[in-house]
């Protein structure tokens, strides 16, 4: 048995008892919730049925914060708009199922948080949180001037049986957050839900991977609105009549502070901040302490989570399971010695990438100055020169991250010139980054799931995942990227970059990192890479040990001009390239 099927058997066991385990929990928690909603006083259910919908809240706030990275202060305003449409609807048609509006007031809520997630996409950091804060607040002064429907006229919201019941209405709480939790698993398991903790981890390498970032906010955005609105409008139906007191942005900012304790990004995180939010004050109020302490020690301990940096409360316990649970696993790339050479053949002489007279300036200082470049299919071609020469720049020009002042790029006869980063990804240009930027929030084969693109399946191949991963020797594909060396994430990022089977793919600085063993090893797999898997390569490298074992061919950079081209034996030997790395002129 080969290493590879080795691997996938033992991870195929590994799946197995990992899903009878949650399948196992799942039961358990189902019947204590049953035990406890039929067997406590009706007082304590209302309280359990209000941590659901607090869960509910903390979800929605950990979708879109924990999960895509985004700081919304605005989610309890999602949530009055659920329970506003919910209390208009039951108002105007009483006789409509309970269940059906309270859905339609979710849906409701999610055009609106997708409709802000388009408006502000270009919008980031402090600056979004600042955006959502006045969107709480604008929809807060609205609420206090019109109020919510019925409590004008003393109309209250009145579920139909059994939900009129509290251990009904109890079931329906729960089922409601059980099944959320469900559709949010399934949807976090699709390219547009993997995007999300890539986003977060890094907007440029998630738009290198070809995620459509802006999309990706935005539906992050919607989701969490969503899942809000359905909180909002269970409210409405346990409450009866909603004040605005309930939606206010302060109300926002304390579910924020709860679900980044709590971790909220998983089920467990949001029920414990539902758990935190409803019987912390509860245990203030008993002991004669003012339930508004409650927030002060939330937003406190969440502020010690955020400087810890190490996730909230269930996301820290999921890290230490997992670790228990991959000791003794390989986390590491195993580089072992390629079977046999290289074999000759002749390599194909026609264009690939074809640059010329690429200039870029910043603040008037010229960057690159009418570099042209040609890389060969089958080539690996080297792209050299001393710091501050051009390089990276060079690389973002070519994958659209820097717009180039003048000259021409194009790949496979294709011009890239107006071609946005996504386009340039579709178009089979991949790259990679001088620092490893894979989200640790995902595990190896999501990332690789999420690198492949879409219509991967169409392409499997000598570009499918389980051929990458067995050329680079990528650990199991369930072990988290966070437990990977510097070095590995490294390798992991070019396999998931071939993955795609692109026909271009840029290297920067691929061995920074490694060992001068797995250095030399990864310098003969990036020597292979035309042949195995069909793209040419351009290499940003500084080890010229590496340089000279990987790449045929070199240009180099000093300065923003080329200076040297050609065999890469031969450029390096060059008077010139010797004067540009040792600063010294040539007479």
């Amino acid at each position: 048995m080969t290493r590879a099927r080795a691997g996938r058997a033992v991870r195929a066991v590994r799946a197995v008892r990992a899903r009878r385990a949650r399948l196992a929990t799942l039961a358990a928690f189902i019947a204590l919730l049953l035990v406890l909603g039929f067997t406590l006083p009706v007082y304590w259910v209302f309280l359990l049925s209000t941590v659901a919908i607090s869960a509910l809240i903390a979800r929605s706030v950990g979708l879109v914060t924990n999960q895509a990275g985004l700081v919304t202060l605005c989610q309890m305003s999602f949530a009055a708009i659920g329970g506003w449409l919910v209390s208009w609807m039951a108002l105007h048609w009483p006789h409509l199922s309970f269940v059906v509006i309270v859905l339609m007031g979710g849906v409701v809520a999610g055009v609106a948080g997708l409709l802000i997630g388009i408006a502000t996409v270009r919008i980031r950091g402090i600056e979004f949180a600042v955006v959502t804060l006045g969107f709480a607040a604008a929809l807060d002064l609205v609420l206090r001037q019109g109020s919510f429907p019925g409590v004008g006229s003393g109309t209250a919201v009145t579920p139909q049986a059994p939900f009129d019941d509290p251990r009904g209405f109890f079931v329906l709480a729960w089922a409601v957050l059980l099944a959320v939790q469900l559709g949010l698993g399934a949807l976090g398991r699709t390219r547009h839900g993997l995007a999300w903790p890539a986003v977060k981890a890094s907007e440029r390498a998630a738009a290198a991977l070809g995620v459509r970032v802006g999309a990706a906010k935005a539906g992050a955005m919607g989701a969490g609105a969503l899942v809000a609105g359905l909180g909002g409008g269970l409210l409405a139906g346990q409450y009866g009549l909603l004040t605005t007191q309930v939606f206010s942005p302060l109300t926002s900012m304390v579910h924020l502070a709860t679900a980044v304790l709590c971790g909220a990004s998983l089920f467990s995180g949001a029920v414990l901040a539902g758990v935190f939010a409803v019987f912390v004050p509860e245990l203030l109020r008993r002991i004669g302490l003012p339930p508004d302490i409650a927030n002060a020690l939330l937003a406190i301990a969440a502020f010690d989570v955020l400087r810890r940096g190490n996730g909230g409360l269930a996301e820290q316990w999921r890290a230490k399971r997992e670790d228990r649970a991959f000791r003794g696993i390989p986390r590491s790339c195993a580089l072992l010695p390629l079977e046999g050479g290289a074999t000759a053949r002749d390599r194909d002489a026609t264009p690939c990438l074809e640059i010329t007279g690429l200039t870029v300036a910043f603040g008037g200082q010229r960057a690159l100055d009418g570099a042209s470049l040609t890389v060969r299919h089958g080539d690996v071609h080297a792209l050299i020169g001393p710091n501050g020469a051009g390089k990276t720049t060079f690389i973002d020009v070519v994958t659209g991250f820097v717009p180039a002042d003048a000259g021409g790029i194009a790949v496979a006869g294709r011009a890239l010139g107006g071609l946005t980063v996504q386009q340039r990804v579709a178009a089979g240009v991949r790259r990679t980054f001088q620092q490893p930027r894979g989200t640790s929030a995902m595990t190896v084969d999501e990332y690789l799931r999420l690198a492949a693109g879409p219509g991967h399946a169409e392409r499997q191949g000598t570009a499918s995942r389980a051929a990458v991963a067995e050329f680079f020797g990528l650990p199991s594909g369930d072990v988290p990227i966070r437990l990977l060396d510097v070095g590995s994430r490294r390798i992991l990022e070019i396999a998931g970059a071939l993955a795609s089977a692109p026909t271009l793919l840029l290297l920067d600085e691929p061995a920074a990192g490694l060992d001068v063993a797995q250095s030399l090893e990864l310098a003969e797999r990036v020597r292979r890479l035309p042949e195995r898997f069909g793209c040419a390569v351009l290499l940003i490298e500084h080890d010229m040990a590496f340089v000279r074992a990987a790449a045929n061919r070199a240009t180099v950079l000093d300065g923003g001009r080329v200076i040297a081209g050609g065999e890469t034996a031969a450029v390096l030997d060059e008077p010139v390239v010797i004067a540009a790395y040792l600063g010294t002129e040539i007479a």
